[in-house]
């Protein structure tokens, strides 16, 4: 018999009956019933609840709203969202805002007490670290709520989320570092949402999609007959920008010659269109973010480093999943739920085995090569209730590389990584974009990063 306390939310009375049979017949002996959702909030301020299951679609609140409300009060208690109406858009906004599972109706039961009963689970693991948490150095954080779209409990990503509360209300400029796919994009993005300028545009620039012949007029902007082709004046992405926040994203892919415009662009808070000589004011601010080592590029006198120490105003350095502790088994979990809401599946989980897999495996793709593995695996899992197993890439040749870099035979990082991005290659069939995805990077990034390895004839250099 289970002591935890459910409340479950629905207009229909003899569904709410219905369900309350079955749960007290499994073993969960304190079931609360309520039709009405304001009265539920009565009940959460009177009594403990342990979990909620709760209709999206109710006169007087609609479940997000209730929803919002709980996870925002109320963020140890997980939310089960239950709808008769199978909406992949409503369900990924319940996820988004923090519910812990979507569910259609009439729900399959031996699914939804095993979801009941994991989420249960997360709840005590979750009020076991927050007591851990008062009595250690680990820093406060705020809810998932307020770092929409990153899912973690990992100490180190705690100290990130620290640091985008202290950057955020201000107008600093800030550089973003980490590996390829470690969320550098969603940080940027709450970043924002955390600031003043929230309510301003939040346009997003990935430097390396951009012809290297169009970077100025594309970030700056150009007036009508400044060159051959340019039929009208046109905004560049920082006027478009102006109230709010540009994301440069790859900022080591910015032409050396452009370097010089966006110093003195952060400088004075000023650009100039192509074809004028009358400065355009800014009030933008500038986050940007790199995968590459940016000390190495400045060392090669490819990236200025005035530019670079007036960007690291504020710094902010994301771990790769690797060292993330308890976050693939959480993250996994969570793609997991995204996946049978876009594949109309209904797998209840992954085995222990399958997620020894996932341990084992150090993703340098990092969390969106692990989303790309669970999505595809999803998509292609038939007739089964679990998954089983993963078929990962064959990583035993980098493998056998990083042992001989332990030893007196070494090789230099690019080479480590240019016979990482053959054996992707080599494993995809010399597929572009199967390879991209498992790396993390777009297309055109790896396009180039072949090319270059064709030029240099890849022969890997000794230490």
């Amino acid at each position: 018999m289970s002591t935890n306390s459910i409340l479950i939310l629905d207009d229909e009375k003899s569904y709410l009956e219905l369900l309350k049979g079955l749960l007290v017949e499994e073993g969960f002996t304190d079931v609360i019933t309520e039709t009405d959702p304001l009265k539920a909030i009565d009940i959460l301020h009177s009594k403990n609840v342990d979990l909620v299951l709760c209709d999206v679609y109710m006169p007087q609140m609609n479940g997000l709203e209730l929803l919002e409300r709980i996870t925002l009060e109320y963020p140890h208690i997980p939310v089960i969202m239950v709808t008769a109406i199978s909406d992949v858009k409503t369900a990924l906004k319940a996820i988004e805002q923090g519910a812990y599972e979507f569910i259609t109706k009439p729900p399959d039961i031996d699914r939804l007490i095993i979801t009941i009963k994991r989420a249960l689970e997360r709840r005590l693991l979750s009020l076991e670290r927050d007591a851990l948490r008062e009595t250690s150095a680990l820093p406060k954080i705020k809810w998932q709520k307020d770092f929409a779209g990153l899912v973690t409990k990992s100490s180190l990503m705690y100290k990130v989320f620290e640091l985008v509360e202290i950057f955020a209300p201000t107008n600093e400029t800030i550089l973003i570092t980490g590996e390829t796919g470690t969320g550098k994009d969603l940080i940027a993005k709450n970043i924002h949402n955390l600031s003043p300028r929230k309510s301003g545009p939040f346009l997003v620039v990935n430097l390396a999609s951009i012809s290297p012949t169009l970077f100025e007029s594309e970030l700056f902007g150009h007036e009508k007959g400044s060159f051959t082709g340019a039929a009208n004046d046109k905004a560049g992405y920082f006027e478009s920008a102006n109230g709010g926040t540009i994301f440069l994203d790859e900022i080591g892919e910015l032409p050396k010659e452009l370097q010089g415009k966006l110093l003195r662009t952060i400088q004075y808070n000023e650009i100039f269109r192509i074809g004028s000589s009358r400065p355009i004011k800014l009030n933008t601010r500038i986050i940007a973010a790199t995968n590459k080592n940016m000390m190495n590029a400045i060392k090669k006198n490819e990236f200025r480093s005035d530019l670079y120490y007036r960007l690291t105003r504020g710094f902010i350095n994301l771990p790769p999943l690797r060292k993330r502790e308890g976050d693939i088994k959480l993250l996994a979990n969570y793609f997991l739920t995204a996946g049978n809401l876009i594949y109309k599946k209904n797998i209840m989980g992954i085995i222990d085995e399958a997620f020894a897999q996932l341990e084992q495996y150090p993703f340098p793709g990092n969390v969106r090569e692990l989303e790309n593995i669970i999505l595809n695996t999803i998509a292609q899992t038939k007739d089964k209730t679990f998954i089983e197993r993963f078929e990962l890439p064959d990583l035993s040749d980098d493998r056998v590389l990083m042992k001989s870099m332990a030893e007196d035979d070494l090789l230099t990082i690019d080479d480590a990584v240019k016979l990482h991005i053959i054996k992707v290659m080599n494993h995809t069939h010399q597929n572009i974009q199967k390879a991209a995805s498992i790396l993390g990077v777009s297309e055109r990034t790896l396009q180039r990063r072949l090319q270059e390895i064709r030029n240099n004839k890849m022969k890997p250099r000794h230490i």
